[in-house]
């Protein structure tokens, strides 16, 4: 069985404004037929939207590949042995993304994800396998991967 999780986007958050920001002048610049700048913008763009990173796992073979993926299309990263590795265990982790604007005002937004990852040698969280909304979700998720991969739970103590 292949497994296949995205992970992360490149951009997140209130970052997101800086690749519309290359959309739309490349949008206005289509319009006023200034056909490289356009380009240029759009292609920013479709980088910037379109890439993202992810785990690709191949149960049968026991191995995996943490990869990016850039432009949605080309895949680079290198297959690893899921042997190397102890077992999968559930992290939640509290995200907090913060703004300042320029009259020093502070705006800030946090929640918690719950992430599972592969288990290394020291015990300690290595690889991310999967990302979750929720700790209902989480939980069975890494129930999942733990009969999918074969692998133990680890209860890793929360600093």
């Amino acid at each position: 069985m292949t497994i296949n999780n995205k992970i992360t986007p490149f951009l997140t958050g209130p970052y997101i404004f800086f690749g519309l920001i290359f959309v739309i002048t490349g949008l206005l610049s289509l319009f006023s037929a200034q056909w490289w700048f356009a380009a240029f913008n759009l292609i920013i763009a479709g980088y910037l939207f379109g890439t993202f990173s992810g785990v690709e796992i191949n149960t049968e073979a026991r191995k995996f590949k943490a990869y990016n993926k850039h432009f949605a299309l080309f895949k680079s990263g290198r297959w690893q042995n899921l042997d190397d590795y102890l077992g999968v265990t559930l992290v939640p982790i509290k995200k907090v993304l913060t703004m300042y604007s320029r009259s020093n005002r502070v705006n800030s937004s946090q929640n918690i994800e719950y992430r599972i990852y592969l288990v290394n040698k020291a015990k300690k969280p290595a690889i991310e396998i999967k990302t979750c909304k929720t700790p209902e979700l989480g939980q069975q998720s890494l129930d999942e991967f733990s009969i999918w991969l074969k692998m133990p739970v680890y209860s890793i103590p929360h600093h």
